[in-house]
């Protein structure tokens, strides 16, 4: 009688720990990180490729918004903190990579080929092909200010920017090569004032007229959302910012798939598609992994 219930109890036991191994598997699974600057942007594209992923691959991708910049992307990206994340070429090309953007350099393909290049021998990172917009710096008026003032380009701006304020978030104050004070003297522009602020209280001091104008990102949705109108950068002072995603080698030897898995967004992605699904996050107030679900459930891709 103990022999048999001796040899129940040792059945029970193997039965829950073959349970338990079923249930560690899962536990198991890897887990990545794809890291995404404060903008609704990069967050809305971090999201796809979270989504994408975990939808094809046996691995959990933690998505980390809210990063400070770029260059605190990239640091986490050096020490293995991120395996990934999405920027734009020409902040690589001047911010990390320390590079004038001379006139030689606003070749989109020329730009790409050496931040892929660089990225590749200094960081052992690749850079995939852009998604197809480029997400330049651009000046943006209220309609009204653009009407009274009769111009279309920023040059002609010059002669009014004295009696003018203008906000710009503070990292492009910072920046250097393509920041603010190179780009105020290459076209001449002495504003009365220069105010630095987030870009979510910049277009909106923007539509209640507490500045005049603003450096805006030219995919923003609440440029229309607004009614904001933008000036022609007529002397290509900006080098091309075609938004990519960044990943580490060794991450992607692991998982060579990936690159076939992501390959419906590479080059489908242009201006009008990246600046309508910013607005619905930042006018609409929706979160980006809703924005992001919608976007591939629509096109089949999850």
């Amino acid at each position: 009688m103990l022999k048999s219930w001796y040899k129940w109890i040792c059945l029970c036991l193997v039965g829950v720990l073959l349970l338990s191994g079923v249930g560690c598997a899962g536990d198991d699974q890897e887990e990545v990180v794809i890291a995404s600057i404060n903008t609704a942007e990069t967050q809305i594209l971090g999201e796809m490729i979270k989504q994408l992923l975990e939808d094809n691959l046996d691995i959990t991708v933690d998505h980390k918004r809210n990063f400070q910049g770029s260059s605190a992307t990239q640091q986490a990206l050096e020490t293995g903190d991120v395996q990934m994340y999405n920027s734009y070429t020409g902040t690589q090309f001047t911010g990390v990579l320390g590079m004038e953007a001379t006139e030689e350099w606003k070749d989109q393909d020329k730009v790409f080929e050496y931040v892929k290049d660089q990225y590749h021998e200094q960081y052992g990172v690749k850079v995939l092909e852009p998604y197809g917009f480029n997400n330049t710096y651009i000046i943006a008026l209220r309609q009204e200010t653009l009407d009274e003032l009769g111009i279309e380009k920023t040059s002609e701006l010059v002669p009014y920017a004295p009696e003018m304020s203008i906000a710009t978030d503070p990292t492009f104050i910072e920046r250097k090569g393509d920041g603010w004070n190179e780009f105020a003297e290459t076209y001449g522009l002495d504003f009365k004032e220069v105010v630095g602020m987030s870009y979510d209280l910049m277009y909106q001091a923007l539509k209640n007229k507490e500045v005049d104008a603003a450096v805006a990102y030219s995919t923003d949705g609440r440029i229309v959302a607004f009614d904001l109108v933008t000036l022609e950068d007529d002397k290509n002072f900006f080098p091309p910012y075609d938004c990519a995603l960044f990943i580490k080698e060794d991450f992607l030897e692991k998982y060579p798939e990936i690159e076939e898995i992501v390959a419906p967004l590479i080059g489908t992605i242009d201006e009008a598609v990246m600046s309508d699904l910013n607005a619905q996050v930042d006018s609409e107030q929706k979160d980006p992994e809703d924005v992001a679900r919608t976007f591939l459930e629509e096109r089949e891709l999850i």
